[in-house]
C-alpha cells in the first residue's frame, strides 16, 4: 500500500489567557505572554474541497485522528488537528481551560489559519465529545464562519471528579485553585468496542484523564447551552451518537430538533466514533455528508 503522506506541524503563537478566558495583555518580551498552539495538518490529495477541522475530546489529543484525517483528505478536505490548550503538544496545564471565550478564539485562531491556506473554500468543523460542544458553541458564536458542522457523541451531562481538596488547616486559607485538576474518570472501554483501540489510548503518552476545575464548571455550561439553543445552529448539522455510548447518553441525542439538524444514532458504537471498530466507514460517511452540503 502507498505510503500516506506526512503531515505538516505547525505551532500557532497565540496570547495567553486570563482567568475568565479573555485575551491576555499581550504580547510582551518574557515567554509569559505567548502560547504556542500545535496543530497537524493534512493537505488534501488533489485540488481541495474545502477544509475540515477536528476538535478532540477532552483528555485527548489531534494526532490520534490522523488515520481519520487520511480518509478526509482522499476525498478532497485539507484537514486541521489541533491540540487545544492543555492537551497534546500544546501549552498549559493538562486538562485545563480558562474558559468557553479561550476555547472559542482557539479555533478561530485555527480557521483563519485555515482560510489563509484556503482563502475561498468552505471551512467544516467536527467535534467529538466535549470537541463537539465546543464546535457547536464556536458556530454560534461566529455564525458566518462554520459551513458545516459534525457533531460525534457530544458530551450533554458530563460528570467529572473534582480536584482534591487541601486537607486541614490549609484548606481555611487556600483559595481554589481553577487549574487544580480533577479526573475524567474515562473507562478506556466506554471509548470503543475494539480493544486494539482502547489499548492504544491506554498507552498513548499524550492522552491524559485531567480535567481542571475551571474547565469542568465550563463544560457542564457549554453543554446545556449547546442543548438549548442547538435548534438555532445557523450551518447544515449531522449529530451521530453510538447507540451503546457509556460516557453521554444517546437519549439526549434521540429528542433534539432544529431545521439544520439531522441526528443519527449508530447501533453498537461506544462513544469514540472515530476510534470505534468501524470508524474508517463512519469517515467516509461524514465526508460524503459533507460533499452532500457543501457541493
Amino acid at each position: 500500500s502507498m505510503a500516506l503522506p506526512e503531515p505538516l506541524t505547525t505551532y500557532l503563537e497565540l496570547r495567553e489567557s486570563t482567568a475568565d478566558g479573555d485575551e491576555g495583555a499581550g504580547l510582551s518580551h518574557k515567554a509569559g505572554g505567548l502560547f504556542l498552539l500545535h496543530v497537524l495538518e493534512i493537505a488534501a490529495y488533489g485540488e481541495p474541497r474545502g477544509g475540515v477541522t477536528i476538535v478532540h475530546d477532552a483528555g485527548d489529543h489531534g494526532a490520534r485522528y490522523l488515520e481519520a484525517a487520511h480518509v478526509f483528505a482522499a476525498e478532497r478536505w485539507a484537514v486541521a488537528l489541533p491540540d487545544m490548550r492543555g492537551h497534546g503538544r500544546s501549552e498549559g496545564p493538562r486538562g485545563h481551560s480558562a474558559g468557553l471565550k479561550e476555547v472559542v478564539r482557539d479555533l478561530a485562531s485555527v480557521q483563519e489559519h485555515l482560510a489563509y491556506r484556503l482563502p475561498v473554500a468552505p471551512k467544516a468543523l467536527i467535534g467529538q465529545g466535549l470537541g463537539a460542544l465546543y464546535a457547536a458553541r464556536f458556530a454560534l458564536e461566529r455564525p458566518g464562519e462554520v459551513a458545516a458542522l459534525v457533531l460525534l457523541a457530544p458530551r450533554w451531562r458530563a460528570s467529572f471528579a473534582p480536584p482534591k481538596p487541601a486537607g486541614g488547616l490549609l484548606k481555611l486559607f487556600k483559595k481554589p485553585d481553577p487549574t487544580a485538576a480533577g479526573a475524567l474518570g474515562l473507562a478506556p472501554e466506554a471509548l470503543s468496542r475494539d480493544a486494539a483501540q482502547c489499548a492504544a489510548w491506554s498507552a498513548d503518552k499524550l492522552v491524559h484523564d485531567a480535567i481542571s476545575a475551571r474547565a469542568a464548571q465550563q463544560a457542564s455550561e457549554v453543554a446545556q447551552d449547546v442543548e438549548r439553543r442547538i435548534a438555532l445552529l445557523p450551518c447544515p448539522t449531522l449529530l451521530v451518537h453510538g447507540a451503546d455510548d457509556r460516557v453521554s447518553d444517546p437519549q439526549i441525542s434521540r429528542g433534539l430538533r432544529g431545521p439544520n439538524l439531522e441526528v443519527r444514532v449508530v447501533d453498537g458504537a461506544r462513544h469514540d466514533l472515530l476510534h470505534e471498530s468501524n470508524w474508517r466507514a463512519t469517515a467516509a460517511e461524514l465526508a460524503a455528508w459533507l460533499q452532500s452540503k457543501l457541493a
